[in-house]
């Protein structure tokens, strides 16, 4: 078997003077391109790259996850009205988000839910927000009952075009609701200054991007509130869960008291005097929360480290580029890692043919047009609910004819069609990896690249 010139195998088999002086004078790109110009794809019956998973179970855990859970359970106060474990964790999370409260939930949709309810939205009100987001984001609005005035994505990135939003603005907009999804921050600081110019309050659903951070302030934390998400197939875990971050005093005291059927949670108040429900978070998830909260510090950290090193590197491709970022100090969280494709630096080889081939050489990367085609503005619920009672009586016959000629979003339905193509893939795992892991990426990418006419 034809031994492969990687990186590492060069490094090894010259002196290390010379190792170093080469891949200072070539650039680490054009060394992984050496050792895979002449290999035989692994799509085309070549030997892969790589043969070891990237995958392993999540979410990831220990002894220590356990030991909490088991003292939860023996301590025998298992709603968080009698432990502290919730209690504990609400103040760790304000410090490490860097806000005045954190006011942890039952899940990131409880989270938005009660933020909006204690901003007073409800019947006859409108909500803009994107259609590029999870379902939950809209359950919320329409729920109130609402209207979720859908404003067109930016092409660039997938997040609310937010050029758009002003001219979505009514009289009966309550509430604009960015969605910052899989680790990338919207536009947050020009939606922030249209919320302030029009007196709208900002509400984040920031569920999928823990620890993002556009100018050094954490996403979650621009808006009146924001919230996130501790459900399992997040980068920060316990089954499920939320929090509500905010450092206003008034929304801080509702929003609390919402959570918790309406309880004054200054204790001034006797009985329920507040509206509510109760969305409170149990100690039972509270206690994994902060045994995985110490384990996600580390892996954020390694997230970063690793996604940098890759997006660096794989941008000495021609073809290849980093998704845009709205201003240089955004900070991504890698939840998913994503790279722009352009298939004419790829003999016009599509994103999906590539993305095949990578898989072939072990590597978990799938290929898609930058279409965003679907969205929440064509669910099936939303037609149900516009045509409920609740929605015939918030709103006129003719309002609901008008707000459905407005669901025709024209890059979300890709209309007219673009060549704008991506790679991408889910990265909670395999950006968990070793520098060497990420070699073997970057090998590969460079492999198919350099074979790039085998798959014309």
């Amino acid at each position: 078997m034809k031994s492969l010139l990687t990186r590492r195998s060069f490094m090894k088999k010259t002196s290390f003077g010379f190792g170093a002086a080469a891949i200072g004078a070539l650039g680490a790109g054009r060394i992984f391109a050496a050792s895979a110009s002449t290999d035989k794809l692994a799509l085309l019956g070549g030997v892969p790259v790589r043969t070891k998973s990237f995958t392993q179970p999540w979410p990831i855990f220990d002894d220590n996850e356990e030991k909490a859970l088991l003292k939860a359970l023996r301590s025998r106060n298992w709603c968080c009205l009698r432990g502290n474990a919730v209690y504990d964790f609400e103040k760790t999370f304000a410090e490490a988000m860097g806000v005045k409260k954190a006011i942890l939930t039952n899940g990131g949709t409880t989270a938005l839910s009660a933020s909006l309810h204690c901003l007073g939205v409800g019947p006859g009100d409108e909500v803009i927000t994107t259609p590029h987001t999870f379902v939950a984001t809209i359950n919320v609005i329409t729920n109130l009952p609402a209207l979720p005035v859908f404003v067109d994505i930016d092409p660039d990135t997938g997040s609310i075009n937010a050029d758009l939003i002003e001219g979505a603005i009514t009289e009966h907009t309550k509430a604009i609701v960015p969605v910052h999804l899989s680790g990338f921050p919207a536009d947050i600081e020009k939606i922030l200054d249209i919320g302030s110019k029009h007196r709208i309050p900002i509400v984040e659903d920031a569920c999928q991007s823990v620890f993002a951070e556009s100018n050094g302030r954490k996403i979650g934390t621009f808006g009146v509130t924001g919230c996130i998400s501790f459900q399992e197939w997040k980068s920060l875990v316990a089954g499920e869960g939320g929090a509500i971050l905010t450092d206003d005093e008034n929304m801080m005291r509702k929003c609390a008291a919402f959570i918790n059927n309406g309880r004054d949670p200054k204790g001034q108040i006797k009985g329920y005097p507040f509206p509510g429900s109760n969305h409170r978070m149990t100690e039972f998830q509270a206690a994994v929360l902060t045994e995985q909260f110490r384990r996600f510090i580390e892996q954020d950290r390694t997230r970063q480290a690793n996604g940098k090193y890759l997006e660096e590197e794989l941008a000495q491709i021609p073809g290849l580029k980093p998704r845009k970022r709205y201003n240089s100090t955004t900070r991504i969280t890698y939840v998913a890692f994503e790279m722009d494709y352009d298939r004419k630096h790829f003999k016009g080889v599509p994103a999906a043919k590539f993305a095949q081939a990578l898989r072939a050489e072990g590597i978990p990367i799938s290929g898609k047009m930058r279409s965003y085609s679907g969205g929440c503005h064509r669910e099936g619920m939303l037609e149900a609910h516009l045509s409920s009672s609740a929605f015939q009586a918030s709103f006129s016959k003719a309002r609901l004819q008008k707000y459905r000629q407005s669901l025709r979003l024209p890059v979300m339905d890709n209309d007219p069609p673009t060549e704008k193509e991506m790679l991408t893939a889910d990265s909670k795992i395999p950006l968990l990896g070793t520098r060497k892991d990420m070699d073997d990426i970057l090998e590969a990418f460079h492999k198919v690249s350099d074979n790039i006419d085998k798959l014309t």
